[in-house]
């Protein structure tokens, strides 16, 4: 009996080994093709980390936050509040622009392709008497386009992308009193819904080399096509960022705490002790978050679920802001 049990237990001891290592396997060659970018800071100071080793970015004493992070051939881009770091050193907007010392700049979105630098929000004339000083543009390499003057500013949450060499800019514009969202192609505004107020409105415009969406909480519409999806509410007590995120032909939106959204299905991922999706990246069907508690003590970095990276947020002077995944 026991040379039968014996061989049995190897067996099984074999087996299990296997699957485990087939397992590791499986994940290994679904991220090692890749590249993975997290901005954020450590300690106070300003950094990426790429594959998981950091790389410091200057410091300043203005711009605390990098947030979006992008990859253009070698360099590294990352926005901030006032201004954007290009391989860890820091312009501001208002020199990118080239502006005088009487203009006032605030920019609200960052995105760059293929070297090319957009960014999108207000500027005006700090002294001006002129009752619609305050100009809505983009900049693409520094050259401003105007899209709209108005009285007030009501585009805190405007987004920018790129497309086949269109420039799309997701935001709100007052037309005859009411205040439209929808997005400009270039210069052209296309209203979608109505708004009551000039309050926030989620106006998202997103883009890959196959695709450009338009998104807010309640639908999205591939601009090409023009189908437009509804978006299902979050259960009761759960309140969506909707931030998309475009993999191939399926689109993403980000719900914020422990659901997401793909092609507007509602996905429960839940995380007892990181509810928070702070952002989420797709890449060939492998889904890239960084997660937090709601005290923002910690933050981590998943792959499929599978923590990669963490970091403490001691002092509160570290974390991860936002994740950004380049295929070889």
């Amino acid at each position: 009996m026991k040379t039968l049990i014996l061989p049995l237990l190897f067996l099984l001891t074999f087996f299990i080994s296997c699957r485990d290592n087939d397992i590791a396997e499986t994940l290994e060659k679904q991220v090692a093709s890749y590249d993975v970018y997290v901005s954020g800071k450590e300690s106070g100071q300003l950094c990426y980390w790429k594959n998981g080793i950091k790389h410091n970015i200057a410091n300043n004493s203005i711009d605390h936050v990098p947030s979006k992070i992008y990859i253009s051939g070698n360099d590294v881009y990352i926005k901030g509040r006032y201004g954007y770091w290009k391989n860890g050193n820091y312009t501001t907007y208002y020199q990118a622009a080239g502006l005088t010392n009487q203009s006032v700049i605030d920019i609200f979105d960052f995105y760059v392709k293929n070297g090319n630098i957009y960014f999108v929000g207000y500027t005006w004339v700090f002294n001006s008497s002129v009752a619609d000083k305050y100009e809505f543009c983009y900049w693409k390499n520094g050259v401003k386009t105007l899209l709209f003057k108005d009285i007030s500013t009501y585009n805190d949450i405007c987004t920018i992308t790129e497309f086949n060499s269109d420039v799309y800019v997701g935001a709100v514009k007052k037309e005859n009193g009411i205040y439209e969202s929808g997005y400009f192609k270039n210069t052209t505004f296309y209203p979608l819904f109505s708004s009551p107020t000039s309050g926030p409105q989620s106006t998202n415009v997103v883009s890959n080399n196959d695709n450009i969406y338009f998104s807010t909480l309640l639908f999205y519409k591939n601009l090409q096509t023009g189908n437009q999806v509804n978006i299902p509410p979050l259960p009761s007590g759960y309140h969506s960022s909707n931030i998309p995120a475009l993999d191939q032909n399926d689109l993403y939106n980000n719900g914020s705490q422990d659901y997401y959204y793909k092609n507007g299905n509602l996905i429960s991922s839940p995380n007892f002790s990181k509810p928070i999706i702070k952002d989420l990246k797709v890449m060939d069907q492998n889904v890239y978050m960084i997660r937090t508690d709601p005290n923002d003590t910690e933050f981590k970095v998943y792959i499929n679920n599978v923590e990669t990276q963490t970091i403490q947020n001691v002092n509160f002077g570290s974390g991860f802001n936002n994740i950004t995944v380049v295929k070889h």
